[in-house]
């Protein structure tokens, strides 16, 4: 037994004398030259599993056997897995006289088994968060359809209504259909899933899009949100997509810190700056309980959450931690001064800022110069086509409205457009299947072919969108950018 690595033991249940062999000392972590009592018992085994251990001697032994599993505490705080089984020998009054058994140790085991089960877990949560990705991908792309219109109608409306009652109204319009356009294309950039683009970001401007998505939830909550930005910090080099989740998350676990603190005064602080190496440090403050120090090590590991059980999956801060290391960064957890926490970001700096060419929103437009062009809108949305299409005229195009793909081909079929501007989804002919007929019959028009989209949201719309190299406009768009669109056409 003992070339097996069993430890042998044997107890006297009525006088507590004890004996165990040499490998059952070395089991509980005790030298072999100091005598193991029963009273010495309650010392090493884990406190969580004490009452277990106990259970078979009040219960009087049942069918005279024990077989259990119960963690030891070395001296060195070390935990090791052990497996007792024993049997009771009864003497001629009934009463047990002797136990006496085997110390397995199954702590190999028991690391396999929580290994197992990290990764059952793991793979669970990867397809929730899947399925959960695939719905936000889904509802945002059918919010986009309708947000399309309201946008470019409400920017119109406010156009026309200029020096009327009716101005103040359409700006408000206007105001709310542009947020619940950011807040959905948000959420597509949330839901997709594609390589990391890596390119110049300001930080300021992140932090800014962050809190307007988490904005409600902190106010509802009662949080005081404040920012401090420091002028002209450095961009960062990264994804824009994934940092705004690194800092959506990190400000939603502390609304939900703040939430645990009764009659406190919430308030929350976000700072950008770059330190003396020359870094972008983007902190997120907040006055809570703060974390534990107990704790701090380990509340980046995957699945390690301080949440009540159904209240959070503890993905959140390894995924966050994940991404930012990915980007040559660190994620810390601090202990702020006074109490609460700060979860510092920081990221190697892009160099100097690199301006951008965005279509802006304007007070005036002018139609685009030079003659009247003509426009093909393809779209299986009434409304959607209507609206590109009024946009289009107010830049000087004569507009033709085609419901899908094959019957912008027969509209084709009988003159040139200056511009086609098609839907990439659409029953019947869809966009690609439209410009692979163009490519066909009128192989002269694919360079006039822009498309509108919800989003791509997937594999085989984003190679066509690479291959064709065609530019995409998304849903929801405003007059600035359909102008952009067509300029760049024209002047190419």
């Amino acid at each position: 037994i003992e070339g097996a690595e069993l430890g042998i033991w044997t107890v006297d249940p009525r006088t507590g004398a004890t004996w165990y062999s040499d490998r059952s000392r070395d089991l509980w972590g005790v030298g072999r030259e100091l005598n193991l009592n029963a009273r010495m018992m309650k010392q090493y085994i884990h406190p969580d599993d004490w009452e277990k251990v106990l259970e078979p001697w009040r219960k009087d032994f049942p069918n005279d056997q024990v077989n259990f599993e119960h963690r030891l505490v070395w001296p060195n705080g070390e935990i090791k897995w052990v497996q007792s089984i024993g049997t009771a020998i009864r003497g001629e009054d009934g009463v047990v006289h002797t136990l006496s058994g085997i110390h397995l140790d199954i702590t190999e085991r028991k690391q396999a088994e929580a290994e197992l089960a990290r990764s059952r877990d793991a793979l669970h949560q990867s397809e929730k968060l899947a399925a959960l990705g695939s719905l936000l991908a889904g509802v945002s792309h059918e919010l986009n359809n309708p947000l399309a219109a309201i946008v470019g109608q409400a920017e119109m409306l406010e156009e026309d209504s200029r020096g009327t009652i009716f101005e103040a109204r359409a700006k408000k319009i206007s105001a709310a259909a542009d947020r619940c356009a950011r807040i959905v294309q948000t959420f597509l950039a949330m839901a997709r899933r594609r390589e990391p683009q890596r390119n110049p970001i300001d930080p300021n401007e992140l932090v800014s899009a962050a809190l307007q998505l988490a904005e409600y939830a902190l106010r509802t909550s009662g949080v005081t949100a404040t920012v401090e930005c420091e002028p002209g910090v450095p961009p960062i080099q990264g994804d824009k997509d994934q940092l705004h989740q690194v800092l959506v998350n990190l400000i939603i676990n502390a609304q939900q810190a703040l939430e645990e603190g009764e009659g406190l005064d919430k308030r929350l602080m976000i700072r950008t700056a770059r330190n003396e190496v020359g870094n972008v440090v983007i902190d997120v403050t907040d006055n809570g309980p703060g974390v534990p120090t107990d704790l701090a090590c380990r509340i980046f590991e995957p699945f390690f959450t301080t949440k009540p059980q159904g209240s959070g999956t503890g993905v959140g801060l390894s995924f966050s931690h994940g991404i930012v290391e990915a980007h040559g960064g660190t994620l810390r957890v601090l202990q702020s001064e006074g109490g609460g926490a700060t979860f510092r970001i920081e990221l190697p700096s892009a160099g100097p800022v690199v301006a951008e060419i965005v279509a802006e929103a304007h007070d005036d437009f002018e139609p685009l110069p030079g003659a009247r062009r003509s426009a093909l809108v393809v779209d299986d949305e009434a409304d959607i086509a209507e609206t590109i299409g009024e946009l289009l005229e107010r830049e000087g195009f004569d507009v033709t409205v085609a419901s899908d793909g094959a019957a912008a081909l027969r509209a084709l079929d009988h003159r040139d457009f200056d511009v086609v501007l098609s839907d990439l989804r659409m029953p019947g002919v869809n966009g690609p299947e439209m410009y692979e007929r163009l490519r066909e019959i009128r192989p002269h028009l694919l360079s006039r072919v822009a498309f509108v989209t919800g989003d791509t949201l997937g594999a085989s719309m984003d190679e066509f969108l690479r291959e064709s190299g065609r530019p995409v406009l998304e849903k929801p768009f405003t007059r600035a950018g359909v102008r952009c669109l067509v300029a760049g056409m024209i002047d190419a």
